[in-house]
């Protein structure tokens, strides 16, 4: 028999272990993976005309290229990354194996002097940015109870929100005012501090690691044996239960939304209001911010009555919100010059404080119909389970928004005007708010 003395556990277990320090871990690694994308929007300009040379003609493709690669790759490795780490029975060493492939694709694009070494950076930080989603919220759904998963679920968006947001404008303030090396060294933090935390951190808080019996060893082996291993029935499972399909349709529409915005919204506020770069900045913050504050609030109601009323509810009233945004400044009592331009600006911010409700449900819907469906069919997503490939799923999900959105919200803008792109939205969400009415959950976080 073993027995457990503090000499058998490793300097600093029990904070090591904790629930806070895994939480804070995966924070940071969400954050330092949204920041590194967002950080490079500002000086990939510069450095294709300063130290790639690349022909201003030339310029725009691969900038493109260079942003585009990150989605594409997200859904191409996704499903990859998500098989193979639930083969594992730890998530720590795939975390660390990302941030070594980030590491070196930062280093690789900071460092490069040709344009191939540029998209091979992109490429590896794709990947790893791709693992650090599925994985990390694979580690959270495995960490936290179900009474508090949509607390954290929100809580690490929000994490993930706040890179999107500072990593643009740290890099925009910084190259100007210091130069581009030393822009450069901000995520080199970032990533020693990621660094640090995940090598720090422990696994499996809820039982302390010990040298396992002869016992305990075959049992664990007759148990693994008698659990019938149905892998390939993993995606057939997922993908036709309509809770499923559901968030998988909130979050390929939530992300085809916001990202329509990027094609559309600057050069619509310049016609209509006259706005110049300045306040299309502004304004996409408020698309933002507001769900950094609101997301775990969001999360935390969602815990105490549940994902389907609160996701109808917010759903119809940003249906009714994007109906607003698309005839502020073209109608007689709201023009460009009277009530026009505070209307579009109060519709922005209330996008940013409904979508939190809306298109954070995912996580927590699909990490309770898979444990549910584990419960139900012990087996069925083989011994380690299916979180990593069912988190897989949104990133894919997500990518393809990603994707998808601005040449959709780019064409219907072209072809109808942004009026009707914008009422094409609102049926959209009223579509998700009857789908949600349909099939997600509702029970409340006691029952749960």
């Amino acid at each position: 028999m073993t027995v457990i003395t503090e000499k058998t556990l490793p300097i600093g277990y029990n904070w090591r272990s904790s629930k806070w320090f895994i939480l804070s871990t995966i924070a940071i690694a969400l954050f330092a993976e949204t920041f590194l994308y967002g950080f490079l929007v500002p000086i990939l300009g510069e450095m294709l005309r300063d130290r790639l040379h690349v022909p201003p003609s030339q310029a725009q493709e691969l900038t493109s290229a260079a942003l585009a690669l990150h989605g594409t790759l997200a859904m191409v490795s996704g499903p990859i990354i998500g098989h193979f780490a639930d083969k594992n029975t730890g998530r720590k060493t795939a975390l660390l194996l990302s941030l070594g492939w980030c590491i070196v694709g930062t280093c690789m694009v900071a460092g490069a002097h040709s344009v191939p070494i540029l998209l091979l950076g992109r490429v590896l930080q794709g990947i790893a940015g791709s693992a650090v989603w599925i994985v990390g919220f694979a580690t959270v759904a495995d960490t936290v109870s179900p009474s508090r998963i949509g607390f954290a679920m929100s809580l690490m968006m929000s994490c993930a929100n706040t890179g999107v947001i500072s990593g643009p404008a740290i890099a925009g303030l910084l190259i100007e005012a210091t130069g581009y090396w030393i822009t450069w060294s901000i995520p080199l933090v970032v990533l020693t501090i990621d660094f640090i935390a995940r090598v720090c951190m422990i696994e499996s808080p809820s039982s302390p690691p010990s040298m396992p019996t002869e016992t305990a060893s075959l049992l664990s082996s007759c148990e693994e044996q008698q659990i019938p291993s149905r892998n390939d029935s993993f995606w057939r499972t997922m993908l036709c239960n309509g809770r499923v399909g559901t968030c998988l349709l909130i979050i390929i529409s939530g992300t085809t939304v916001s990202t329509s915005f990027h094609a559309t919204l600057p050069l619509h506020v310049e016609e209509t209001f006259g706005w110049g770069p300045r306040a299309v900045g502004f304004l996409f913050a408020g698309l933002v911010i507001p769900g950094v504050v609101i997301g775990p609030i969001a999360g935390w109601v969602r815990d105490k009555v549940g994902t389907r009323r609160p996701t109808m509810v917010c759903a119809v009233l940003e249906a009714i919100v994007l109906g607003l945004m698309g005839i502020a400044g073209d109608i007689p009592w709201a023009g460009a010059r009277n009530m026009g331009k505070p209307l579009y600006v109060a519709c922005i911010v209330a996008i940013g404080i409904l979508r939190p409700f809306v298109s954070g449900i995912a996580p927590v819907e699909l990490t309770a119909t898979a444990k549910a469906i584990q419960e139900q069919s012990p087996g069925t997503f083989g011994p380690k389970g299916g979180m990593s490939r069912v988190f897989s799923m949104m990133d894919v999900a997500d990518s393809l928004g990603m994707m998808i959105g601005p040449i959709i919200g780019g064409s219907l803008k072209e072809m109808v005007g942004y009026k009707c792109m914008s009422w094409t939205w609102s049926l959209l969400y009223l579509l998700l708010a009857a789908l949600a009415m349909v099939f997600l959950g509702s029970e409340d976080a006691e029952e749960e």
